[in-house]
């Protein structure tokens, strides 16, 4: 083993997270409809889309996140404060209506994502688990507010339309990821289970770059 390879397996795995899935998060964050959606150069409708796919991931990473409660990887980060299934259903009939459930269907990137997540949870990887906690949760506490500002501002979508973007139950949100990442770096799992943990997380990228493509189209 190199001494580049082992100075990166000695790195927090918070460090790693971050370091290593820095390319894969700029490529989701910089896609062409996220980049176009918050210049306002999209609709309404775009960020209803959005939404709608989101309700399906959520739903699925939300089951298999308390399938997976009790590991040492989820323990660590799991927090029902944090669970936006049903903001997103609050949104989704604000902006659709009571019956937008029989309205909006899974993309099929979007199915692609569920199933992955539905996979995790029946096999009870809590590595893979962990990855797609971090990557879903932790982007949302910070860009969140920022997006929620910016379909305010280019298409009038109110707090009532963006619940998904409001963390008030956390409170502070900065000292609230601060003490995530600590957690996340204090835990005590082998060097295999970290490199696991972050190919997830830029498989997880990956899949919902997917969906920001699919939504583009």
């Amino acid at each position: 083993m190199s001494q580049d390879e082992i100075a990166t397996m000695e790195k927090p795995l918070a460090q790693r997270l971050k370091e290593e899935t820095a390319g894969a998060h700029s490529e989701a964050e910089n896609s062409d409809f996220m980049s176009r959606l918050l210049a306002g150069e999209l609709d309404a409708q775009a960020a209803i889309d959005l939404t709608a796919q989101l309700y399906f991931v959520y739903e699925a990473l939300e089951n298999t996140l308390r399938t997976t409660s009790e590991s040492v990887q989820v323990e660590a980060v799991f927090d029902r404060r944090l669970e936006r299934l049903g903001a997103l259903d609050a949104d989704l009939r604000h902006l659709i209506g009571e019956d937008w459930k029989n309205v909006v269907e899974p993309l099929p990137a979007t199915m692609n994502y569920v199933e992955r997540l539905r996979e995790i949870g029946s096999t009870g990887d809590a590595n893979a688990a962990l990855a797609h906690h971090y990557v879903r949760y932790l982007g949302d506490l910070s860009g969140g507010q920022v997006i929620a500002k910016m379909l305010g501002k280019h298409y009038g979508i109110g707090a009532e339309g963006t619940n998904f973007y409001d963390f008030k139950a956390i409170g502070k949100i900065k000292p609230y990821r601060d003490a995530y990442r600590a957690r996340v770096s204090d835990l005590d799992v082998s060097p295999v289970d970290k490199g696991a943990i972050v190919e997830e997380a830029k498989e997880a990228f990956r899949l919902n770059r997917e969906i920001f493509a699919a939504l583009r189209d």
